[in-house]
């Protein structure tokens, strides 16, 4: 049986302060720096005209995909950000940007749960939001196209 790569648990990385330095795309693109500030991240400068695609197949056991390109086998588990995200680029709005991704995910937030409790809250989020698309691209379960 083919190894599986667990998708990690974004907010234990946070939690344990094991985040990476720099987060890149497959092809070498610099996705984060998630020690930087807004104005370092790619991901959020170019996130009105990058674009994302998803790039992996169901299988039968509902928390593994395996990457279209790669035939690598992924478990995403149920984190429902990660879960989201893939779902909203693989079925409602595929070839999204990346503003329109997170804008999609935050808005549903709201709806369910109410309005954040001020910026901070809201920041930490949207935050978390982007390091998730960015593990997603980094694991190639989706593919960014730089326009």
């Amino acid at each position: 049986m083919e190894q599986i790569i667990e998708f990690p648990d974004i907010l234990k990385l946070i939690e344990h302060n094991n985040l990476p330095t720099e987060i890149y795309a497959p092809d070498g693109t610099l996705l984060m720096k998630p020690y930087g500030t807004w104005g370092e991240q790619p991901l959020v400068l170019n996130r009105k005209v990058w674009r994302v695609f998803a790039n992996y197949s169901l299988t039968n056991d509902d928390e593994i995909v395996q990457v279209n390109t790669t035939g690598q086998l992924i478990r995403v588990g149920k984190d429902v950000d990660t879960n989201e995200i893939l779902g909203y680029v693989r079925r409602i709005n595929p070839g999204a940007t990346v503003e329109e991704v997170i804008s999609a995910i935050l808005e549903r937030v709201i709806e369910d749960t109410g309005p954040f409790k001020n910026d901070d809250e809201f920041m930490s989020y949207a935050f978390l939001l982007y390091l998730t698309l960015a593990y997603a691209i980094h694991y190639g379960l989706l593919i960014l196209v730089k326009d």
